[in-house]
């Protein structure tokens, strides 16, 4: 029985007319009061788990530590949670009164269990946005957006996702579902209690909230400050929508029968004729090993700010070897910028990763390779993720070593929300020399490096060339030291056995590396294109081919395979490439492009002027790189309008002459290299 109202006093008759409503609302939206309820654990759980991991872990998210503000990280941003559970609220509850308007007994009923369905398969949704968000942010230093969720859709297989749901998982959802029932079925009494208690502890962190903003610490990324639901939803409502089909970008412009891969024109090439100087003939055949160097940016390795060089034989060995100095990824991500070194072509210029479908038949380096090449790659990392499998796999080249078939050492960082493996890399150095030498000559032997890419492992002492400690660039500048030591020993083993002089050896980053550089959430990679995220070094080590000569010009993953077919005078058909030979007097090209992961597109030309274009921003700016390298004041773009145009239409036709091109070779059977 409902209790009547206190009569005396005004105080007593307001606590009294808000005990009676808490009473009727329990009463009539049972399902709304439960589904809030849930919503509010859920959230509390994240804000207590993501505060925990970030005090305990010590690879943290864009080097936070929230232990400089300990009292009031975890309940300074609950006004988010607070909002997402205000919204959750109303949503429910206005459903169960337009559900009560309804007279019918059958559509009631049929109403009814589409709002259950509903109500229970947001809990879940929502359970899986918290907990994915929270593992990208100690995973990739990043929160789960549009961009995420499309990348799953686009590029990564079905199996591969299972591997990442764990038991405690679906306890999880399993114990968000028992929740919403308990509250359900509680007796009226208990429900009213239970919702004073949820009331009073919303309003009491709300107070919190409100009262440490004026705590407020400097240019928190919006990744920790934002509840993960209300993140997506912004960054969805951002981008206005989700594209999930990147088909609509290709369009059909390109004329049948041509099968150039880029637009032709004066506003990308030089009118003049380009004159190649190539290096003597040699009668032998030359083995190739690439040296590709997983996360290592230009600025880092030869820095000696932290007292020593990170990487001094590299150093060395650039100074008697074609060394790129200005040389710079096809993308910020790493399936794109490997299928580009492998293939001397862009990617697409948009989300879809070409070399991850099954169906990429566009010939490889292998592919121009005489056929008694012997080819092997080798890996200490998972593949699956951020490699051109498909690609490289279809290309012929089949004898992949990576981390599931490797019978080596696992590395593990472990933490709250995920884990971080990958082989041992010097044990998997060990592996690689110890394939060289039974190698067959010739042969083409690959290594993909994992030892710069988070979490960083500590490999010990004899590495560190500044003290280890939870800053990530600290860990990052030991590990590029140990990187540098197991260049020499592929260097010494190659020596050793006598095939230096009969191997071109090229050593080049995927792609850059950011540490908080301009934006407080730039870290890792693929979160901006500025030059730190695009900037990656590239030598080219062969005295007998590349006398040491060191380049300033921008150049591209896209040159190094017309390069190394010059340089073994190995014929090619230059209009099925993207990149052009460095062998060239003077290179035709007037730009190099570059697609960001975060929906950015951008040109360099010779001059150093770079022009970016988001589609995420709907936004375009420049900056000239000769003036401001650092990248600190950027220019209207519209001083720069052929240049925006240029960019923008060789995109477009970029990705429609790759389809057509992987099609053509597909439908004919071409010979893979454009004949």
């Amino acid at each position: 029985m409902r209790k009547e109202p206190i009569s005396e006093g005004g105080s007593e008759k307001r606590l009294s007319r808000f005990a009676n409503f808490l009473w009727d609302l329990s009463k009539v939206s049972r399902s709304a009061i439960a589904f809030s309820i849930g919503v509010l654990t859920v959230t509390l759980g994240y804000r207590i788990q993501l505060t925990w991991a970030l005090l305990t872990h010590s690879v943290r998210p864009f080097d936070f530590n929230p232990s400089n503000h300990p009292v009031w990280f975890m309940a300074r941003y609950f006004f988010y949670d607070a909002l997402l559970i205000l919204l959750c609220f109303l949503l429910s509850w206005l459903g169960s009164h337009v559900l009560g308007l309804v007279r019918k007994r059958r559509i009631q009923i049929v109403l009814k269990i589409i709002g259950m369905s509903g109500l229970h398969l947001f809990l879940i949704a929502l359970l899986v946005i918290h907990g994915s968000h929270t593992r990208l942010l100690f995973e990739t230093q990043t929160g789960f957006n549009t961009f995420v969720l499309q990348e799953l859709f686009l590029n990564v297989p079905w199996a591969e996702l299972i591997k990442f749901v764990e038991w405690r998982d679906g306890i999880f959802l399993l114990a968000s579902i028992g929740l919403f029932w308990g509250v359900f079925l509680l007796p009226v009494f208990f429900r009213v209690r239970l919702l004073k208690i949820s009331a009073g502890l919303i309003v009491f962190l709300s107070l919190l909230s409100i009262f440490g903003m004026s705590f407020k610490p400097a240019d928190l990324p919006a990744e920790l400050r934002i509840n993960p639901a209300l993140f997506f939803i912004t960054d969805l409502l951002e981008r206005g929508g989700w594209r999930a089909s990147p088909e609509e970008r290709y369009h059909s412009i390109v004329k049948e029968g041509d099968l150039r891969i880029q637009p032709e024109g004066s506003d990308y090439q030089e009118r003049f004729k380009a004159l190649k100087f190539l290096p003597p003939q040699k009668d032998q055949p030359w083995n190739i090993v690439l040296f590709i160097m997983e996360s290592v940016g230009s600025q880092y390795i030869f820095d000696t700010r932290q007292g020593r060089m990170p990487m001094p034989f590299l150093h060395g060995l650039a100074r008697e070897s074609w060394y790129l100095k200005n040389h710079y990824t096809s993308s910020n991500i790493s399936t794109k910028a490997i299928f580009s070194l492998l293939s001397g072509l862009y990617d697409f210029f948009n989300q879809e990763t070409f070399g991850l479908r099954s169906d990429a038949h566009v010939p490889s380096l292998y592919n121009y390779l005489p056929k008694n090449y012997e080819g092997f790659l080798v890996t200490p990392s998972p593949i699956q993720w951020y490699f051109p499998t498909s690609f490289v796999k279809n290309s012929g080249l089949r004898e992949i070593h990576h981390f599931e078939n490797l019978n080596l050492r696992a590395r593990e960082e472990k933490h709250s929300f995920g884990r971080y493996i990958g082989r041992d890399e010097i044990q998997t150095i060990d592996f690689f020399n110890r394939r060289i030498r039974q190698a067959r000559e010739p042969f083409i032997g690959i290594y993909l490096s994992f030892t710069a890419h988070l979490p960083y492992f500590d490999y010990g002492p004899d590495y560190h060339i500044t003290p280890p400690d939870d800053r990530l660039i600290n860990r990052y500048y030991n590990n590029l030291n140990l990187l540098d030591h197991m260049l020499r020993r592929v260097y010494d083993t190659l020596k050793q056995e006598g095939l230096l002089e009969r191997t071109i050896f090229v050593i080049v980053g995927d792609h850059g590396q950011a540490f908080g550089q301009h934006h407080a959430d730039n870290y890792m990679h693929h979160r901006y294109s500025y030059s730190e995220n695009l900037k990656a070094p590239m030598i080219i080590h062969q005295p007998a081919l590349f006398r040491p000569k060191t380049f300033d010009i921008p150049t591209s993953h896209v040159d190094l395979l017309p390069t190394l077919l010059d340089a073994m005078r190995i014929p090619y058909l230059a209009e099925l490439l993207d990149g052009e030979s460095l062998f060239h007097h003077r290179l035709r090209r007037k730009y190099i492009f570059v697609y960001g992961y975060e929906g950015t597109i951008t040109s360099i030309d010779l001059r150093g002027i770079k022009v970016q274009y988001s589609f995420k921003k709907n936004r375009c700016w420049a900056f000239d790189l000769k003036v401001d390298p650092e990248e600190k004041f950027p220019l209207d773009c519209s001083s720069f309008g052929r240049q925006f145009e240029a960019l923008r239409r060789f995109t477009t036709f970029h990705d429609s002459s790759l389809v057509r091109y992987n099609e053509w070779l597909k439908r004919t059977g071409g010979d893979r290299k454009g004949g």
